[in-house]
Order: structure tokens, then C-alpha cells, then sequence
């Protein structure tokens, strides 16, 4: 098949699904067109049956901002006429799943457009007045709507009245890729004798860095303790000041964005994922491939990913003095952080394949072709 992915390219969780299926997908001998504001941050090497077609940015004094929409769509159908396409997957309803609609109706051919809900573009840019209406329209004139959690579905069949088929397709993880760590590198982040947690995210508030950095205050009271944080975003200046107020600098890392993090994540004891809100989870997810226990909150979708005592812990949001206690359990306790570790990466493979999920993405694109046949 030859596949268009509309997408975003810069740091987050449907960015890096869509990339990883696409590379998937590619290596499986369809033909992938990747249509993006930016060069996606994971296709940096070259891959046969990938193309990555950016859109460029149109200065003119009219627009106060280039108008990337615009320029997207007409990407979008150059890309339609230029390769004849047979399908367009768009990852976020808007602006790409309305972006691909559009194209398809200046192409003038009914080619089938899947959107892909991964949260955000629903539950709060959707979600929002000023956009629910064209968010609403972009998953009508889908062919089928897909979400990673049954937490999204749920909250897209509540929030926009959604009555058609919803496929739960929950994200993957390459465990190849993402893979527990033989630690001879973590003398580059650590002592011999230090505990080492992690943090990755686009540091807004709905991540909560600052209980992050208070559960890292506490836990190195009782046990040396390094703390890792890779990303960068809106709360990054508070954190770094909360840090700086508590004397933490010296033992806080903070990496900023980072291209390829399974090296890092995979040298880490414990995840701390404090988020308010997440609709799946995916660095809590190749953390668990890495064979590194989570500590996280009970919010979206998070406990469809981490199995409670299993793989690691969940408290409820803002509960630090519960992701304390679980942090030291695990750090204190060498044997049943290893057991905890196991069940992890054991856990990554059964139940998020990437072979799996990647041949459910086959399957639906199958059944749009087939029903278009069909009509």
C-alpha cells in the first residue's frame, strides 16, 4: 500500500507512534509518506520506502503567522496526485485529520482518511469551544476513527456524542530498541553507590515536574539518589527554580530534549510519571520495556499500561508522600525491584508488540480499502 501520514514532527507521544508505525509499516514493504511541519525527531536515518515530504513555511505580510494549515493541505494533495496514494492516516484530528479531509476533496477522489485520537486532540484542544465543532466534523468525515486506550474511548464517545466504530489500538514499543541495560554507562550519570530515577516529558503543568522534584527531595533523604530529567517545556523555568530553592542542582541532570532515549532511561531504577492526565502513557510504556519499574499516577489511561504491583505502583495524582514510599520500597529492596523489573520488560513484550499492533494497523487499512471497493 501506499500510505500518507499526516503528523506532528516535533517531541511527543503521537509523533513518535506515528514514526515508529510508519518505520514499522515500511519495513514490511508499503510505501510511506510522511507528510509534517518539520522532520520527524525519529526518522532522522534514512529508511527505504520512507518518504518524508515537509511543509515549508509562506511568509507574507498578510498572515500575522505563516498559515502551516494551508500549506499542509496543499502538501497534502500534491503528495495525493504526485504518488496516488491509497490511503491517508491522520494522527490528531485537528488539524490533521481535517487537513486530510480537505485534500481528498480538492483531489476530487474518495481516498480513505483514518484518524488517529491520542488525547490531547480531543479532550482539550477538541474539547475546547473554539474548536469542538470542526474536531467533531474531522471525526465524522472520517472513514474510521481509531484511540490508544480505552480510557480515549470512553472520553471521545462522552465529549462528541460518537456513535460509530472506535477501535481500541493501544501504542507499542520496539523492545529491540527499548531494552534493559547492562549499566556499564551509568558511571557517566551516577556514583556506584546512587539509586537513579528518571523524568521525561514535555514538561507542561499536566506533568507535574514539581511533585518530580519533591519526590526526589524526599527519597534522597533516606537514600543517594540521582535524578534524570529529559524534555523541555512551559513548567522547565519553575523547575529549575524549585530545585535551586530546595539544592538540588548539583543532583539534578536535566538533559533537555533528547533524540534517543533508550540508552538513558534504560540505566535508570524507578520512572516517576506524576501526570494529571495522559490518555495511554507511551514513556511509562518503554520504560517498562527498558525493564524499569514506574511509579506513576492513577489518571487516563495510565492503568491500562502499569499493572498496580506488578510493574510498578500507582498512587492517586498529587500523592507524593504515596510515590515516596513506593520509590524507597523499590530502591531499598534489590531482589523485588529485579522481580518488579522482569514482570516489566515480560509485560512490554506480551502485551505491546510492536509486530502485533503494527499488523491491527494493516488490518484496518485492509478493511477501509475493501469497503471503498465495495461502495
Amino acid at each position: 500500500m501506499k500510505i500518507g501520514i499526516l503528523c506532528h514532527a516535533t517531541y511527543g507521544g503521537s509523533g513518535v507512534v506515528a514514526a515508529e508505525l510508519g518505520k514499522s509499516l515500511a519495513s514490511r514493504g508499503h510505501q510511506i509518506h510522511f507528510i509534517t511541519v518539520g522532520h520527524p525527531f525519529r526518522l532522522r536515518n534514512y529508511q527505504r520506502n520512507i518518504f518524508i515530504h515537509e511543509v515549508g513555511a509562506f511568509h507574507h505580510p498578510l498572515f500575522a503567522v505563516p498559515p502551516y494549515f494551508i500549506s499542509q493541505v496543499n502538501k497534502t494533495v500534491e503528495v495525493l496526485r504526485g504518488y496516488q496514494l491509497d490511503l491517508l492516516h491522520a494522527h490528531y484530528a485537528v488539524p490533521h485529520s481535517l487537513g486530510a479531509h480537505l485534500a481528498r476533496q480538492i483531489v476530487g477522489k474518495d481516498i480513505p482518511v483514518i484518524t488517529t485520537l491520542h488525547g490531547t486532540d480531543t479532550s482539550l484542544v477538541g474539547a475546547h469551544e473554539e474548536f469542538y465543532e470542526t474536531t467533531r466534523y474531522s471525526l465524522e468525515v472520517s472513514n474510521l476513527v481509531t484511540v490508544v486506550s480505552n480510557y480515549l474511548f470512553e472520553q471521545t464517545s462522552k465529549t462528541f456524542h460518537y456513535t460509530r466504530e472506535l477501535p481500541v489500538l493501544y501504542n507499542f514499543v520496539d523492545t529491540n530498541v527499548f531494552r534493559p541495560s547492562l549499566g556499564m554507562e551509568r558511571h557517566l550519570i551516577a556514583d556506584e553507590n546512587e539509586a537513579i530515577l528518571i523524568h521525561i516529558s514535555n514538561f507542561r503543568p499536566l506533568k507535574r515536574v514539581l511533585d518530580v522534584i519533591q519526590v526526589f527531595n524526599q527519597v534522597r533523604q533516606k537514600r543517594k539518589t540521582r535524578l534524570v530529567l529529559i524534555g523541555d517545556g512551559p513548567d522547565m523555568p519553575v523547575a529549575q527554580k524549585l530545585a535551586q530553592s530546595l539544592d538540588l542542582t548539583r543532583e539534578i541532570l536535566f538533559l533537555g530534549q533528547v533524540d534517543n532515549v533508550a540508552p538513558v532511561l534504560a540505566l535508570a531504577d524507578v520512572l516517576l510519571f506524576p501526570s494529571s492526565c495522559e490518555s495511554f502513557g507511551l514513556v511509562a510504556l518503554e520504560a517498562l520495556a527498558c525493564g524499569v519499574p514506574v511509579v506513576a499516577s492513577r489518571a487516563g489511561g495510565i492503568p491500562e499500561v502499569v499493572e498496580h504491583g506488578q510493574v510498578g505502583f500507582l498512587t492517586e495524582v498529587g500523592n507524593v508522600e504515596e510515590m515516596v514510599k513506593y520509590t524507597l520500597m523499590l530502591l531499598e529492596n534489590r531482589n523485588f525491584r529485579q522481580k518488579l523489573s522482569n514482570n516489566a520488560r515480560q509485560h512490554a513484550i506480551s502485551k505491546f508488540n510492536v509486530d502485533y499492533w503494527v499488523e491491527k494497523y494493516e488490518g484496518i487499512y485492509q478493511l477501509v480499502l475493501q469497503q471503498k471497493t465495495d461502495l
